[in-house]
């Protein structure tokens, strides 16, 4: 499926749903937080690419982050500026962030939740946003896990998977591919939290099936999110 990046997330922004998506947002941010804390990275610039209306931003920013964030989307830019968040527009296949973002361009973390799925040329944006970081800086990346058990026992009574022909989504990673999408972009990972398959306010039922979620990811995780840092070049040649 060839999407028009910013119409379909001008169309998407409006849609319902959006408490949710909210919640989801939030979560995935501190988890990203937990990560660059134990990175070593607990301040200096942040760049959110694919930041959306800027949730996750107000999180970063709240916990002390000098925050910009990046999107196709006006409708979400809009959303995100209304509440005074520093954003810039930027198709993330076409654009170089570099350029888009002047001399400024280099970050303690760059940060990109749920968005690398969306692409025809997720690696090409890895190398993008590996370029933005700061010596020392961190990549964090969430991916979403589309072999839950839900997805499992749809399949198993005849649906489609991954959201049939009109699915946005237009890659589909397990945990080796995408192990394989970081390496091929000289990026190593250091660090994973997963998101619980449950929703947010279930707290009860979360902490009740927390060792599963440890035991059984690919069944009951949403989305893992990746903490990632730039392998030395002597460490490519040496694979």
């Amino acid at each position: 499926m060839a999407l028009d990046p910013k119409k379909y997330y001008d169309k998407y922004w409006v849609m319902g749903g959006r408490a949710r998506r909210e919640a989801r947002s939030r979560e995935r941010a501190l988890l990203t937080l937990d990560l660059l804390r134990s990175g070593g990275v607990r301040n200096g610039r942040l760049l959110d690419v694919g930041c959306g209306p800027g949730w996750a931003l107000e999180v970063f920013k709240a916990a002390g982050y000098e925050t910009v964030g990046v999107d196709a989307s006006s409708v979400a830019l809009e959303d995100a500026r209304s509440r005074g968040l520093d954003v810039r527009g930027l198709d993330l296949e076409r654009d170089d962030p570099a350029l888009a973002l002047g001399p400024e361009a280099r970050f303690s973390a760059v940060v990109s939740l749920e968005v690398l799925e969306h692409l025809v040329h997720p690696l090409g944006l890895l190398q993008k946003l590996r370029g933005l970081l700061a010596q020392g800086g961190l990549l964090v990346v969430s991916l979403p896990n589309e072999i839950t058990l839900p997805a499992r026992l749809r399949v198993l009574i005849g649906k489609l998977p991954f959201g049939g022909h009109d699915d946005p989504h237009l890659r589909h990673f397990d945990r080796a591919r995408a192990l394989a999408l970081f390496d091929s972009a000289r990026l190593r990972v250091t660090g994973e939290r997963r998101v619980s398959l449950f929703p947010v306010q279930w707290q009860t039922l979360r902490a009740l099936t927390r060792p599963l979620l440890r035991l059984c990811p690919g069944a009951l995780a949403l989305a893992t999110v990746f903490l990632l840092e730039v392998r030395e070049p002597q460490e490519t040649d040496a694979k």
